[in-house]
């Protein structure tokens, strides 16, 4: 017996054509990049109010974090509240290296980094044993046993009063004073510190970009789904659960050398739990898993309470400081406000802010696609 095969016939729908549509989203992701880099490289020249300036800055820093956060957590599936310790890590490392050494910035950056980084791979063997909730619960003991380490070694820390940060220096020039040439300013210590709090976000992204698209990352993505199946499948989970807590260290390690150096000091009280809570909270807000989200929820984060606040001012029955006999002020208001969108926004869009803004495009590109 034969048996014959038919060809198609030739009036059938042709089958959707997928290198198009990826085109098309890669063209879109491009020019939503180009435009990105092009506005904030515009920012500090568009007359904007040194509050507003700072509010960018401390978002940029902390976007920094939010990555290193991502990489952990969104990346790999593990929970962190050690972040702010890491954080610390890096910060005491920078000012020890710039102000006791007196390194440049391109020194005590990179030893911030290497230094929380090596913090993050030693503990990793005792994170990659526990998950879930336990390992969250485990990382808050890093909290307090630096916030005692840090109340106690006063010769690095400078003890509960605090210590100077590591100045950035660019031709012998510290940012905090702006940039001068030939007498003349060239650019505000906002303006100035938004260019290179931005340089080192940039960095730090195509670090992240690269992580995501390489073996490590997809073995990361594999952990993250299911570990005993990537286990099962010859994924060293346990090295790929180390690098990534050394990576995300790193990273906070670079963050918290940033905010110490914009700030000019810092103190132990600074490095609290709540600190770690904040960056969780960033990269739930902004999207699990993205580049993009991070960065986006690092710039809700900061904004909005300030948005709350400014816009208070202009609202009838709201007082701008605390009052004894109670009522709404602008500090109760912004938080009110802020926790009130957080949960809007999961309900809504769970997958955070990424994605809901991609909406509005997705939704223009079927209309377009409809009218064809």
């Amino acid at each position: 017996m034969t048996t014959t095969v038919s060809a198609p016939p030739t009036g059938s729908a042709p089958q959707p054509e997928v290198a198009p549509a990826r085109r098309r989203r890669v063209r879109a992701g491009t020019i939503g990049l180009v435009a990105w880099l092009l506005g904030m490289v515009l920012v500090p020249w568009l007359g904007i109010s040194d509050l507003w300036m700072g509010v960018g800055i401390f978002a940029i820093i902390a976007a920094v974090g939010a990555l290193g956060i991502q990489v952990i957590m969104g990346f790999t599936g593990q929970i962190s509240l050690g972040h702010s310790a890491f954080m610390a890590i890096g910060a005491y490392s920078s000012a020890w290296l710039g102000v006791e050494q007196e390194q440049p910035f391109w020194v005590w950056l990179p030893a911030a980094a290497l230094v929380a980084g090596l913090a993050g791979a030693l503990f990793a063997p005792i994170a990659v044993r526990i998950r879930g909730l336990y390992l969250a619960v485990g990382t808050i003991a890093l909290v307090f046993i630096g916030a005692y380490v840090w109340e106690t070694w006063t010769t690095v820390s400078g003890g509960a009063g605090g210590r100077l940060a590591a100045p950035v220096e660019i031709n012998g020039q510290d940012l905090l004073d702006g940039y001068w040439s030939g007498g003349t300013q060239v650019m505000t210590l906002f303006q100035a510190w938004w260019y290179f709090a931005f340089a080192v976000l940039l960095v730090v992204m195509v670090l992240t970009w690269n992580i995501r698209r390489s073996r490590l990352g997809r073995s990361m993505l594999a952990v993250r789904d299911r570990d005993l199946a990537a286990g099962v499948v010859g994924i060293p989970v346990t090295q790929t659960k180390t690098v990534a807590f050394a990576i995300s260290s790193a990273f906070a390690g670079v963050s918290g050398a940033l905010l110490t150096a914009y700030m000019g000091y810092f103190t132990p009280g600074q490095w609290s739990l709540m600190l770690s809570i904040d960056f969780i909270a960033m990269v739930v807000i902004g999207g699990l898993g993205t580049i993009t989200g991070a960065v986006l929820g690092a710039f809700f984060f900061r904004a909005v309470p300030e948005v709350v606040n400014w816009l208070s001012a202009y609202l009838p029955g709201i007082s701008q400081d605390a009052k004894v006999d109670g009522g709404v002020t602008a500090p109760l208001l912004s938080q009110f406000v802020y926790g009130l969108l957080i949960v809007v926004i999961l309900i809504f869009e769970p997958r955070g802010l990424n994605q809901l803004c991609r909406k509005p495009f997705r939704w223009i590109q079927q209309r377009r696609e409809g009218a064809r």
